[in-house]
């Protein structure tokens, strides 16, 4: 049986070339773009402040996003949740690739009511 193939979409630091792209930077598989529906703004509060944080938000505008496709992110989700903290959650998101292909991802969206 083949590993599952799962992603996740990324739109500030942990982005390639990016200050923390080193959290995700072991872990190998293929990387792409695309965007996703909602907005990013400023985190003006908690152990977060200075960062982006992301609102998914079907009506909102397209934001851009790096996408890690990989079988071994499966083993690796604790580790990421743990680096992203309390002000982060990660949720399911569908993720338009620049190919035109929908695919299904994780992303960490920023708990506003920290």
């Amino acid at each position: 049986m083949a590993d599952e193939i799962e992603a996740l979409a990324v739109y500030g630091t942990l982005a390639p070339g990016e200050k923390n792209h080193w959290v995700l930077s072991r872990i190998g598989g293929e990387w792409c773009t695309g965007t996703v529906r909602g907005y990013t703004f400023e985190i003006t509060w908690g152990v977060a402040e200075g960062y982006e944080g992301f609102v998914a938000d079907e009506s909102g505008g397209l934001v851009q996003v790096a996408v890690l496709r990989s079988s071994q992110l499966a083993n690796r989700w604790r580790e990421i949740d743990d680096f992203e903290g309390a002000g982060y959650e990660r949720r399911s998101v569908d993720v338009t690739l620049g190919s035109g292909a929908v695919v299904a991802a994780q992303i960490y969206v920023a708990l506003t009511d920290s």
